[in-house]
């Protein structure tokens, strides 16, 4: 058509300049906007020529400094290949290194240079260059030369690569000439400028500490020893011995370029220890800086006047080409650039930021995080391992094959997103970081113990599929008006007796899947609905999901596991007898002396792993199996074990060795290990004692462990139970001190024999019957309707379990089960 206007289909564009061709044409200048072309600026420099007069900015996209002692292995191999050859007049020997492209943007006229690409090599040759020169200052401060030549290369050597790594600021002070991102910046500076910056770093009055089990905390004194500070400049300092005992955070870059110094640091005096003339020394570290700074090559690559949009993409698209982008740094690529010429920038970036630092830098735990708050807002997603999977389809300015709702396709979006995402970190925190001291509940303080109890013995399970669902009713609750402390306080305890029955049976994890983020749904879903309790709901809606799908979690199929269990996990026993001791001080709050320390708590073995004591001392095995009676079949069997546990190995056949310890793994799994035979005690300092025969060990737990008689779940070995002859135990304590003072030889034969009798088969199937009930009670749900039938006619559920045990112990006791 005449005076068509040219268009893709009707027009070359030629780039060649092609000249008369029987086609429209249009050159591409007339066309294409061209930002790269105008706006590259491509060189080969060698890394002095790179460095000198120039100051570098790591800016706020880029990733934290990730390389890790494999990439130092790479470097350190090309410069010992230098170290390494013969230099030879006229033969090359030696070749240059070609040390990868680095891309930078010029700020204007200014000449400090954006880094965009080349930032993990440029910090590395930051670090590499400050330890060639603390030998130097080792080596000018020890040496008396006796060469002008040599002391002038030195000087010349310190000289140069002080002007490359520093420079002086408006105040009159001394900073790097690199600086990196906000979470590397202070501790990198410090790291180049050398002791005394470190130390004062370290000892700073303005200094914030955190508490020693957060999993950043490092020790002041460990950083002085990691940054191998010089003794006179530490005792200069003068510490307070308080300070140097604190913690404060060091993220896993920080981590990172610490331990990149120390490689390095260990190398070159590794190297220069090689010669011990001091002025030998000097020529083979100028040689080796000279090397790094002059026959290292860098294809410069300059972005002039660029939109920061543009060097962004450079950034996504470089590094993609090498070291792949974690999600986290394609995340934060996004975040930056959606605000980067937004009035509200700093704020929002600040945001993003603040998250990174709460998770100490750390890329799974920051995704860990972001996985648990999408699951949250995001109705599409059912798993914390979908929400992981759709970060960054989360975190993006369009829709690409998925069903969640991009979250960055608009800025009143995006603002909305990341507000909420910064809100729950410090709910997250305290939900996941339960024993932290910082960390304590923003709920009513009625029930905020009961709930941390609940959170520090879920975080001992080891769970966190309930992350979504405690995360988010939690900030409702402290925030929301019709919060309720109470009911978040009995949903926390539904999601710990589900977690703590799936893992007492062994069930599989995948029970739990998909339900604690549809809990989590269900119960924003109940908010809006009037009259209904939310959290009620929400309870009602695992219980039932749970059961239909795993009915061995409940009612007769749990009892009957739980009943015929044999070898019981020593973490989770521990636990969930906390839980039960727990739960019955607040039902019985008249008998409370003080509440559980888990910390402090150490679970025993009462029939001790160690049957036969070192001394060959034989009590246990026959009193708890009544070897002189002949009542179970497994007499035998129990004599020939003692018989080659008290003989020396050397003199046993290799047959017999797997003789007696088929034998002793039988009655561990079967006894030792077994529910009944465990204890909770205050204080582990008598784990020395844990192999003695129980009249040594009842004096242990009463005579040193205060507390010991008022844990409910230790009450079968306790006066008040009328287990226990009350007479016979003062009697035991007293003898006792009186041998440990030296007034009397040992403790009456006819008392030792009547503790030591106390623990038996029989004992322990007493005692594990209780346990079991006691196990039921505390893992019932009030959202079912006596599910064990315990409030109905508990001496029949006791009676039932009882059979249970019997006929479990029938087969134990037996030579067909040995």
């Amino acid at each position: 058509m005449p005076n068509e206007p040219p268009t893709l289909f009707n027009t070359l564009i030629d780039y060649e300049q092609i000249g008369d061709i029987e086609v429209d044409t249009v050159s591409d200048y007339q066309v294409m906007n061209q930002i790269t072309e105008l706006n590259f600026n491509i060189d080969k420099k060698s890394v002095d020529e790179i460095l000198i007069n120039w100051r570098f900015e790591i800016p706020e996209y880029q990733r934290l400094f990730s390389w890790q002692e494999r990439q130092h292995r790479q470097i350190w191999s090309d410069i010992q290949n230098f170290v390494d050859s013969e230099l030879l007049s006229g033969q090359e020997n030696v070749s240059d290194v070609f040390f990868g492209s680095m891309y930078f943007a010029v700020k204007g006229d200014d000449n400090t240079l954006e880094v965009i690409d080349g930032q993990q090599r440029l910090t590395t040759i930051y670090i590499l260059l400050r330890t060639i020169l603390e030998e130097f200052y080792r080596l000018r401060a020890t040496n008396e030369f006796g060469n002008d030549t040599i002391e002038r290369l030195c000087e010349n050597s310190i000289n140069q690569i002080e002007e490359i790594l520093y420079e002086t600021t408006v105040l009159g002070g001394q900073r790097t000439t690199l600086r990196l991102n906000k979470h590397d910046v202070e501790f990198f500076d410090v790291l180049i400028r050398g002791d005394e910056a470190q130390i004062e770093y370290l000892l700073s009055d303005d200094r914030t500490y955190i508490d020693g089990r957060k999993s950043e905390a490092t020790k002041i004194s460990s950083l002085i020893d990691e940054f191998d500070i010089d003794e006179d400049i530490v005792e200069a300092a003068d510490p307070d011995e308080a300070v140097l005992s604190k913690f404060i955070p060091v993220y896993e870059s920080n981590k990172n370029l610490l331990n990149a110094y120390n490689f390095y640091k260990d190398k070159i005096q590794g190297l220069i220890d090689q010669d011990d003339d001091p002025d030998r020394q000097i020529i083979a570290l100028v040689n080796l800086n000279n090397y790094l700074q002059k026959s290292y090559y860098v294809g410069r690559f300059e972005i002039r006047e660029a939109e920061p949009d543009f060097r962004m993409r450079v950034f996504e698209i470089l590094n993609d080409r090498g070291l792949e982008l974690t999600k986290i740094d394609r995340i934060r690529a996004t975040v930056v650039n959606a605000f980067f010429e937004e009035t509200d920038r700093d704020e929002y970036i600040g945001k993003w930021e603040d998250i990174v630092t709460a998770f100490g830098g750390t890329s799974n735990k920051i995704e860990g995080y972001l996985s648990v708050y999408l699951s949250i807002v995001e109705e599409q997603v059912s798993s914390t391992t979908d929400a992981r999977s759709e970060l960054i389809n989360a975190f993006s300015t369009r829709n690409i094959d998925s069903d969640v709702t991009p979250r960055f396709n608009t800025l009143s979006t995006a603002r909305s997103f990341l507000d909420k995402a910064e809100k729950y970190v410090p709910y997250y925190e305290d939900i996941t970081k339960p024993q932290v001291e910082d960390n304590e509940l923003n709920i009513s303080s009625e029930y905020r113990d009961e709930c941390q109890e609940i959170l520090i013995r879920l975080d001992e399970l080891g769970t966190s599929q309930w992350y979504p669902l405690i995360l988010y009713t939690y900030y409702y609750t402290a925030n929301d008006p019709e919060g309720d402390a109470e009911q978040f306080y009995r949903l926390l305890d539904t999601v710990e007796k589900l977690s703590t029955r799936r893992l007492l049976i062994d069930a599989n994890p995948n029970v739990f899947a998909n339900i604690f983020v549809n809990g989590t749904h269900q119960f924003k879903d109940g908010e809006d609905t009037e009259g209904e309790n939310p959290y009620l709901q929400t309870r009602k809606f695992l219980v039932e999901e749970v059961q239909s799908n795993s009915s061995q979690l409940f009612a007769d199929g749990f009892a009957d596991i739980i009943a015929q269990s044999q070898s019981w996990d020593t973490t989770y026993t521990k636990l969930l007898f906390a839980k039960i001791s727990n739960q019955q001080f607040r039902e019985n709050v008249s008998s409370i002396s003080r509440e559980l320390e888990m910390d402090n708590i150490h679970l025993e073995h009462i029939l001790p792993r160690n049957l036969v004591r070192g001394s060959g001392d034989a009590t246990w095995p026959k009193e708890f199996f009544k070897t002189d009676s002949d009542a179970i079949e497994i007499v035998d069997e129990v004599e020939e074990y003692i018989e080659l546990a008290q003989t020396d190995e050397a003199a046993l056949s290799d047959e017999q060795l797997d003789r007696r310890d088929e034998i002793k793994e039988y009655l561990e799994q079967r006894f030792i290990d077994d529910i009944g035979n465990f204890l909770l005690l205050r204080d582990v300092d008598n784990l020395s004692a844990s192999d003695r025969p129980l009249a040594e060990k009842m004096v242990q737990y009463y005579k040193d462990l205060s507390g010991f008689r008022d844990i409910p779940v230790n009450r079968y070995f306790t006066v008040e139970n009328d287990d226990i002859d009350e007479d016979k135990l003062r009697q035991l304590i007293t003898q006792a001190e009186a041998v440990d003072n030296g007034e009397r030889d040992e403790i009456d034969q006819d008392l030792t024999d009547y503790f030591n009798s106390l623990w038996t088969y029989d004992t322990l199937q007493d005692r594990r019957v209780d346990l079991i009930i006691d196990l039921l009670d505390a893992l019932s749900f009030d959202v079912l309707d006596d599910e064990f039938g315990l409030e109905e006619n508990r001496e029949d559920v006791r009676a039932y379990i009882r059979e249970q045990t019997e006929d479990e112990f029938e087969k134990r006791l037996t030579m067909r089960s040995l």
